[in-house]
């Protein structure tokens, strides 16, 4: 089958309040299309929020409906399916158990994704949306995220990414949170606005500052069942203040009996309404917001999108790999990491890894993770001179770079934190052993931080990788940084570097 011709795809999302499958069309000419669209109704994130653990007799629900997504991806003779697990399951202590049990009795494999990864997934469904995405995140953009079990608000100005971070402001969990105060419909409502003020005037201070949002990009399953039944409307549609809070009127003080009947919904989905408009109220009044915009996406789409992309199928739209590095960049930036030294041991080692890309054994995702190990290499100065290298993983492996995944966040975290050479050989693990070989050579280059070795170039010949620099100073603290890890390099790679210093006079 060529890339051209229509490839039948599966997503399945296992969230914290639904099963969701979607079966989609994907080819070089047409895009992404869903063709067919199944959700079940369960409330994992009940068991694990409250419990945290997922009960047998949802297992037993969870293995039957997941089992009935099979036999519908068998008469659309899908060709490869992705199903991904987020918080609920994430959080769940017997999650292991309970995967076992959906791929024994469903034949399913389901994995559990991080929460920077399941963000990022949706923010790709967002751009399969075309020119409206790239259209907002130029200036003044908040995507707030709203899930059943946490919330991410992200900040896009210049196209990119400015910050990031996850709330517990999941519209579940708030509903499990007010649950126990007495049925009296203001007071329930006086709480959740307490709850979401604090965490979102906690973000406004340390992440807005004077920056100015415009446009909220609101995404999520609960806000897309807010306006589905509160405005007759569902897929794409933008809503000004006046507007929202117009809709927001109709609710605003109805008990849950009350809302089920207003707009006709079951008393599951009418637990969750209030919650998800408060949120979006709270992040319109605290950020002072001139519009939203819905683009009706789910999880499923970004699955969808994510795979098209990673095979080749589509390569048009926006660069996510950009959005990771201006994520690492903004968190380098927290930690007064965004020096000249960084930036030239970021050029440093995305030299040495292009030169000896071929031989290497390693992909271009590594190459991606030894940027964002540069990047980062020294932010933990910030908070310990002495063992900077001990609070550098203790700041990557304790926060979030949007886009990467648990393991490799921690894979970057480990390369921060090798002190010797036999440290990375008590690892046991190859990948982890190479890019930190070229990241020490990385930073040994620019070892007097006086950025000396600028004018450069390195060519592979044989088993020998040849620097040639053009300098007149004095390299004698980067030769003498060079020499304590080019016997590294070679055992790792069997490559030997050289280096050569052409006097210019």
């Amino acid at each position: 089958m060529g890339k051209s011709d229509i490839k039948y795809f599966a997503a399945i999302d296992v969230g914290s309040f639904e099963l969701e499958l979607g079966i989609y069309e994907i080819s070089t000419k047409s895009g992404i299309k869903r063709i067919d669209y199944v959700k079940h109704t369960i409330a994992l994130g009940s068991d694990t929020y409250k419990y945290g653990k997922i009960s047998y007799e949802m297992i037993d629900e969870l293995c039957d409906v997941l089992s009935d997504f099979r036999n519908i991806m068998e008469s659309y003779k899908v060709e490869a399916y992705r199903a991904y697990a987020t918080s609920a399951m994430r959080e769940a202590s017997n999650n292991m158990q309970v995967l076992d049990q959906i791929k024994v009795r469903s034949g399913i494999d389901i994995s559990i994704i991080s929460n920077s990864e399941q963000r990022f997934i949706s923010y790709m469904s967002i751009d399969s949306k075309g020119e409206l995405f790239e259209k907002y995140i130029k200036n003044g953009t908040a995507i707030a995220d709203v899930g059943f079990g946490s919330m991410q608000l992200t900040l896009y100005d210049n196209g990119g990414i400015q910050s990031t971070q996850n709330l517990s402001l999941g519209v579940l969990r708030l509903r499990e949170m007010v649950d126990e105060i007495d049925n009296v419909t203001e007071k329930k409502h006086n709480v959740l606005t307490e709850l979401i003020d604090n965490e979102l005037n906690t973000f406004k201070k340390i992440y807005l500052k004077n920056k100015k949002v415009r446009t909220i990009i609101g995404i999520g399953e609960p806000l897309m069942y807010v306006f589905k039944y509160m405005d007759n409307t569902s897929g794409d549609m933008i809503i000004d203040y006046d507007r929202f809070i117009a809709l927001f009127d109709k609710i605003r003080g109805k008990s849950v009996e009350e809302i089920e009947n207003i707009l006709g919904v079951s008393k599951n989905h009418a637990k969750m309404i209030l919650p998800s408009v408060l949120i979006f109220q709270r992040i319109f009044d605290l950020f002072n917001a001139n519009e939203v915009w819905m683009p009706g996406t789910l999880l499923i789409d970004g699955i969808a999108a994510e795979f098209a992309k990673k095979t080749g199928i589509i390569n048009t739209g926006h660069n996510f790999e950009e959005d990771i590095i201006a994520s690492s960049k903004s968190l380098a930036k927290r930690y007064r990491g965004n020096s000249k030294h960084t930036t030239m041991v970021e050029k440093n080692a995305l030299c040495i890894f292009d030169a000896i890309r071929e031989v290497s054994g390693l992909k271009d995702r590594d190459r991606l993770l030894v940027q964002i190990a540069a990047i980062l290499h020294n932010i933990g100065k910030f908070i310990n001179m002495k063992n900077s290298d001990i609070a550098t993983y203790n700041i990557i492996s304790t926060g979030e770079i949007i886009g990467i995944s648990h393991d490799e966040r921690m894979l970057v975290a480990e390369m921060s934190n090798i002190d010797t050479e036999e440290n990375i050989y008590n690892k046991r693990d190859i990948r982890l052993a190479k890019l930190s070989a070229i990241l020490q050579i990385a930073n040994a280059l620019d070892r007097s931080h006086k950025q000396k070795i600028k004018d450069f170039s390195l060519e592979l010949v044989d088993n020998q990788l040849i620097l040639e620099i053009k300098c007149m100073g004095d390299l004698s603290l980067e030769i003498l940084s060079l020499n304590s890890h080019r016997n590294f390099f070679r055992e790792i790679f069997g490559i030997e570097f050289i280096l050569k210093q052409i006097r210019t006079f």
